[in-house]
């Protein structure tokens, strides 16, 4: 190592380069990690937020909160077996407009229990009441000109909604998400449509399932969130892409090294004719790989943070710490993998070939 270290100072110029082209790779590869896990988010955190372990839909829902439906005797079952570890959660798409503005902005309606445990926690304001009229929004809506204490009025249905309380990093299919209680769901619904029909669409669980009740199925909370529009799909096109950049950039590491590496070969002679083991030179050369590698990953991941802690609250991007950690030393494993090509090629070295000018 301390060899490893000293080559890679006295040549500084000619392994900076090395270096810059890993860290932009890896910070791309970092983004892409960042897109991955915000994206993600964005379908599924108003889902993947909840202290709910499992949810117990209609039968035929496909996994689906927004096309589910349980009958009332199915939800009177589900509350009389669970008691407080039941509440109901109801999910509608929708618009709402500021009251002074004819503007209409995407929303996800969650009609929850303001006194069961789906309630989120705000960072400003206060949670909901019993009574009908109030919301809480994601901080999302603060970028659109929304503030604590402003009326609001959903589009459909022309209801007026005060805004008692903002929460973070809620999100439903890529739209923020608006809290407001079953009775305001339901009295949204009603005005918006005459033919609207009272029923919950699910029933969110703290804890195992201990009975099934007729007509419905239950499903854990991976699961509801693995069958929303888009979310496997988006997961698995970038993931793919993500990975295929570090397999990249860790060979193209190999193939920098390896070029360098054999234009050293007449060094590497003269220090097997003295004496240096070929242990001792592979040793070198996968030191270096690893200290330009885990050097270059870890400017890398310092950049991709501060660009996260700088980006606006719409942009889709977080970074989940044990993925950039996987990524990372999966990035230096299969560096140090792609150098013993060069380790290969620097063994078969032959000295007297090389001093006497004779190398293939």
């Amino acid at each position: 190592m301390r060899l490893a270290w000293k080559e890679l100072t006295y040549n500084w110029k000619k392994y900076l380069l090395v270096e810059i082209i890993v860290i932009l790779m890896m910070f791309m590869v970092l983004f892409l990690s960042g897109l991955v896990s915000g994206l993600g988010r964005a379908v599924s955190s108003g889902i993947e937020s909840m202290d709910a372990s499992t949810f117990v839909l209609g039968k035929d829902s496909e996994k689906l909160i927004t096309v589910s439906s349980l009958t009332d005797a199915q939800y009177k079952n589900l509350q009389d077996e669970y008691g407080s570890r039941q509440t109901p959660l109801d999910i509608q798409r929708a618009y709402l407009q500021k009251a002074s503005s004819d503007k209409k902005i995407d929303v996800t309606y969650f009609g929850i229990d303001p006194a069961g445990f789906l309630a989120p926690k705000t960072y400003a304001g206060t949670g909901l009441s019993a009574g009908k009229g109030e919301v809480i929004l994601d901080d999302a809506f603060q970028d659109k000109g929304i503030k604590l204490g402003d009326t609001v009025k959903d589009s459909s249905s022309g209801m007026k909604l005060k805004v008692v309380g903002f929460t973070k990093d809620k999100m439903y299919g890529h739209v923020s998400v608006a809290y407001v209680s079953v009775d305001t769901f339901d009295a949204m619904g009603e005005k918006g449509n005459p033919m609207y029909q009272k029923a919950v669409h699910a029933v969110a669980i703290d804890g195992r399932l201990a009975t099934h009740v007729k007509g419905t199925e239950s499903y854990t909370k991976a699961q509801i969130v693995e069958a929303l529009p888009g979310y496997k799909a988006e997961q698995m096109t970038i993931t793919m892409v993500e990975w295929l950049l570090v397999a990249i950039t860790a060979v193209i590491i190999g193939v920098f090294f390896f070029v360098i590496n054999m234009q050293k070969k007449q060094e590497f002679g003269v220090m097997k004719a003295i004496g240096t083991s070929t242990a001792k030179i592979s040793c070198t050369i996968v030191s270096q790989v690893f200290l330009i590698a885990a050097l270059g990953a870890a400017i890398a991941c310092g950049l991709a943070t501060a660009m996260s802690a700088a980006l606006p609250v719409s942009m889709p991007f977080y970074l989940v710490p044990a993925q950039v950690a996987v990524v990372l030393v999966a990035f230096v494993a299969i560096s140090i993998l792609s150098s013993l090509a060069s380790v290969a090629r620097v063994a078969r070295i032959d000295p007297a070939k090389v001093i006497g000018g004779d190398f293939q």
